[in-house]
């Protein structure tokens, strides 16, 4: 009776421990997944993004959105358009919502650097800007992809 008790207790402790592998295994797996579903949503809009003109082809010298409208991609036609641009689920260029992905957010911020220092923010026009796309899942930060467009070909 004692070897049968021990043979049980034994057996149950190895269970426990497969079990918590097995969940340990899931649990990276999954996050793996989610990290692979941010790279390609953030290089989507980061290509998106630098295929645009480096300054507003009729006026050079204002930052951000001029004339553009406000949520439509599809009339941004410079890369400091997309500065400050957050969508709480991620969306094609022309407004609609990628399917399924309620609970991510992209955002992008576009600053000009220093080119000699492209970690150094610049206040006024460097010839170099900086567009960084992060990933949020349920409002945590996944992964941030930076890119970088001049104003020379």
């Amino acid at each position: 009776m004692v070897e049968a008790v021990m043979s049980v207790l034994l057996v149950g402790i190895l269970m426990v421990a497969a079990m918590n592998t097995l969940g340990a295994a899931a649990a990276a797996q999954f996050k793996n997944a989610e990290r692979s579903k941010a790279v390609l949503l953030a290089e989507d809009l980061m290509s998106e993004i630098l295929a645009q003109n480096y300054e507003e082809p009729d006026d050079a010298v204002q930052f951000g959105r001029e004339s553009e409208s406000g949520g439509d991609r599809v009339e941004w036609d410079d890369v400091d358009d997309y500065d400050g641009s957050s969508n709480s689920a991620p969306q094609y260029a022309d407004g609609n919502d990628i399917p399924d992905l309620d609970s991510w957010e992209r955002e992008v911020e576009v600053k000009w650097v220093n080119p000699a220092d492209l970690a150094s923010v610049s206040g006024s026009e460097t010839g170099i800007k900086r567009i960084v796309v992060t990933l949020l899942h349920n409002d945590v930060p996944v992964f941030a992809l930076t890119g970088f467009k001049a104003n020379v070909p």
